[in-house]
């Protein structure tokens, strides 16, 4: 099997070695990863200016190639410029959790989205608190029980491992809601957006409230922009 991997900390942060290496016990790894951190991109491209690439080399990958640009970048770049095919896309380890409503704003679901919309069957990882030990520990197991379904082939499935050494169990959970007290505080002569989590009420089958109760989470994310009951009320109107 062919694995192509990217992420949205960087190429020569901990979590991409850490995926590769598990991920090298299943196939042939392929990387393609931002040169930079580019946390919180959300799906953006680069379209104004060329991209650059810079050879890399990690532990249990065949190739790895930094990228000057973002995870939906990197996903465009290994397929249409160095034509890896790859069997698989994975998009992590992200060094914090992505539940709730900052899988928009993530980087790391970003990338594995960009692959689903090519084609591929992908999976966005991330854990809480940089606590990388977990996800080896369970990942593996999950990996392996999800590469057995077809499910993978329209769906992007989105990965999130509590703080804790020992996880409660494991839920399939939906994407709740990520609010935080958001202001900003001065940096460098400029102002950047800060501000902690609201605990706000939320079901308890949301991928937010699980992992906070310290489970596993397992989310299908589908890539999906229209409303179908509002499509139904304005055909009536035109």
């Amino acid at each position: 099997m062919k694995i192509l991997i990217t992420n949205d900390d960087g190429i020569k942060a901990p979590g991409i070695h850490t995926l590769a290496q598990i991920a090298s016990n299943y196939g042939e790894v392929y990387i393609v990863a931002p040169h930079t951190n580019n946390s919180a991109v959300g799906h953006g491209i680069t379209m104004r200016r060329p991209l650059k690439s810079y050879p890399d080399s990690i532990k249990g990958a065949t190739l790895a190639i930094g990228v000057d640009g973002t995870p939906a970048d990197c996903v465009k770049y290994a397929l249409a410029h160095l034509k890896i095919n790859p069997d698989l896309i994975l998009s992590g380890i992200n060094d914090e959790r992505n539940v709730g409503t900052d899988v928009l704003y993530s980087g790391t679901v970003s990338g594995a989205i960009e692959a689903n919309l090519c084609g591929y069957p992908a999976m966005a990882i991330s854990t809480t608190n940089s606590n990388f030990d977990i996800v080896k520990s369970y990942f593996p197991a999950i990996f392996e029980k999800l590469l057995s379904q077809t499910l993978l082939t329209d769906t992007t499935i989105n990965i999130n491992f509590p703080s804790l050494e020992e996880p409660k169990g494991i839920k399939v959970a939906t994407v709740g809601i990520s609010r935080y007290d958001e202001c900003y505080v001065e940096e460098q002569g400029g102002h950047r957006l800060s501000g902690p989590l609201i605990d706000i009420d939320q079901p308890e089958e949301t991928d937010v409230k699980s992992i906070k109760n310290g489970y596993i989470t397992i989310t299908p994310l589908k890539f999906k922009l229209y409303d179908d009951d509002k499509i139904f009320e304005l055909s009536k109107l035109f």
